[in-house]
C-alpha cells in the first residue's frame, strides 16, 4: 500500500510538472527601430501575464522574410505567429501553410470582427476560411527634408500638394533643382535592398497607368505606362543626377536626400536626425495619385506546435486595445481605432494635420499590390532585370519587354 502510495505522489508529481511546463511560441516580424520595441515589449508583457507562455521575438530584414518563413515552413522549423505582407499572401494560402482563424477567433465577440471592413478582410479569404488578421492597411507617404527645400528656394511638397500643383513634373523639378542648388540628392523612390523595388517603384508606375500586372497576373512592366514612369526615374539618376543610382547607399535619414516614399512607420528611423522634416502625399501622375496600399497581417503557421496558444496571442495583438498602441507605427484597419480622434495625435513625430492629409485622405485612392503565387521567383527575375534597366544608355522598352518575357515563362 505505501509503495502504491508512492508510485501514485510520483504521477502526480509528473503531472504536476508537465502542466506547469512553459510553451515557447515564436513570433516572426521584419519590424525595426521602435516599432520592433514596441512588440518586444508587447511579447513581454504577455508573457508577464501568461506565466505558461513565453514569447520571443525574431527579426528577418523585409527583402529577405518571404523567403526565409518559406523555407521554415518547409523544413518544420516554421514561427508560430508572424507577419505576412500581402504580396506574399497567395503563396502562403496556396501552399496551406496558414491555420484558419474564421471559427476560432473571428466567431469571438470580444474579438469584434465587424470592427474590420469587408475589403481589408478580403486577401485573407480562401474557400470560407480566414487565414490572417490585418494589422496595417497603410498608404505609402513622401517623407520630405524641410531644411534641402528651404536651401534650395523651392516650394516643399506639403505647399505645392495645397496649391493643387504637387504632381511628378514638380517632383522632378523639385529634386533637379535641390540637386543642383544644395549638392544633395532629391529623391530617393526604391528601398536600399533591390529585392525590395517594388516600395515606392509602384506608386509611380501605377500613377502612370502601368504596373507589375494585369488582373490575370500578366507582365505589363513593358507597357506603356510603365515606360514612361520607369523614364522618369531613368533621367534623375543619369540625366540629372537627382536620383541616387542602384548601389548608392545615400539614405534620407543622413540628411543629404530631399524626398523619400515609404510607410509612416519609417518615422521611427528620423527621431534623432538634425533636420526638419514633414510628409506629404504622393505625387499625381497622368493616371491620378496612387500610392502604394502596405497591408500587413498577423497569421499563425499551420506547423506550430501550439496552435491554440498561439492563436491566444493573435487574439492579443489584434485587440483594439493593443492595436491603438501599435497604431503610430501601423495604421490599422479597426474602425473604431483609426475613427479615434486620439490616433492622429498618435504619432509624436508627425503633427496630426499632416497624418490626416497625407495618410488617412489618400486610403480611398490606394492600391493593394495583388502577386502570383511564383512572386519569390518573378521577383528574382525583375530584380536582375533592373539591375540591366538602370544603366546609362540602356534600352529601356527593350529591357522591359525581356523582362516580361522571362515573368510571363514562369506562369
Amino acid at each position: 500500500m505505501k509503495r502504491a502510495l508512492l508510485v501514485l505522489a510520483g504521477l502526480l508529481a509528473v503531472g504536476a510538472a508537465t502542466a506547469q511546463q512553459k510553451i515557447s511560441l515564436r513570433f516572426s516580424t521584419w519590424a525595426g527601430g521602435d516599432g520592433l520595441a514596441l512588440l518586444q515589449q508587447l511579447a513581454k508583457e504577455y508573457s508577464d501575464s501568461n506565466p505558461r507562455v513565453n514569447v520571443t521575438v525574431e527579426v528577418t530584414p523585409f527583402a529577405d522574410y518571404p523567403r526565409k518563413v518559406a523555407i521554415q515552413v518547409a523544413s518544420g522549423d516554421a514561427p508560430d505567429v508572424g507577419w505576412l505582407a500581402e504580396r506574399d499572401v497567395p503563396a502562403f494560402l496556396a501552399s496551406n501553410a496558414l491555420v484558419d482563424l474564421r471559427a476560432s477567433l473571428y466567431a469571438d465577440r470580444n474579438f469584434d470582427a465587424a470592427d474590420f471592413p469587408t475589403s481589408a478582410l478580403n486577401l485573407w479569404r480562401k474557400g470560407g476560411g480566414i487565414y490572417g488578421v490585418p494589422f496595417s492597411n497603410s498608404p505609402q507617404v513622401l517623407f520630405y527634408n524641410k531644411d534641402l527645400f528651404a536651401k534650395a528656394g523651392v516650394a516643399d511638397p506639403m505647399t505645392q500638394y495645397s496649391r493643387g500643383t504637387w504632381d511628378y513634373a514638380a517632383f522632378q523639378k523639385a529634386a533637379d533643382a535641390i540637386k543642383e542648388k544644395t549638392g544633395a540628392f532629391g529623391a530617393r523612390v526604391m528601398r536600399l535592398d533591390p529585392k525590395a523595388w517594388t516600395s515606392g517603384t509602384l506608386a509611380v508606375l501605377w500613377s502612370y497607368g502601368g504596373g507589375v500586372y494585369d488582373d490575370k497576373f500578366k507582365c505589363i512592366l513593358d507597357s506603356d505606362g510603365s515606360v514612361r514612369a520607369f523614364t522618369l526615374m531613368h533621367d534623375m539618376m543619369f540625366k540629372s543626377g537627382s536620383m541616387p543610382r542602384p548601389g548608392d547607399q545615400t539614405t534620407f535619414e543622413t540628411g543629404r536626400m530631399a524626398m523619400y516614399m515609404d510607410n509612416v512607420s519609417y518615422s521611427a528611423q528620423l527621431r534623432t536626425v538634425d533636420f526638419k522634416w514633414g510628409i506629404a502625399p504622393m505625387p499625381k501622375g497622368p493616371n491620378g495619385r496612387i500610392t502604394q496600399l502596405g497591408q500587413a497581417g498577423y497569421v499563425v503557421f499551420a506547423k506550430s506546435k501550439y496552435p491554440k496558444e498561439a492563436i491566444e496571442f493573435l487574439a492579443f495583438l489584434a485587440s483594439k486595445d493593443v492595436m491603438a498602441r501599435t497604431a503610430r507605427f501601423f495604421p490599422p484597419p479597426r474602425k473604431s481605432v483609426l475613427a479615434n480622434p486620439a490616433y492622429l495625435s498618435s504619432n509624436p513625430l508627425i503633427p496630426a494635420e499632416s497624418l490626416k492629409v497625407a495618410l488617412v485622405n489618400q486610403v480611398s485612392s490606394a492600391r493593394v499590390f495583388l502577386a502570383p503565387t511564383n512572386w519569390l521567383r518573378a521577383n528574382d527575375v525583375i530584380t536582375s532585370g533592373l539591375d540591366r534597366l538602370y544603366q546609362p544608355g540602356a534600352n529601356l522598352k527593350a529591357v522591359l519587354n525581356d523582362i516580361c518575357r522571362q515573368v510571363d515563362a514562369l506562369q
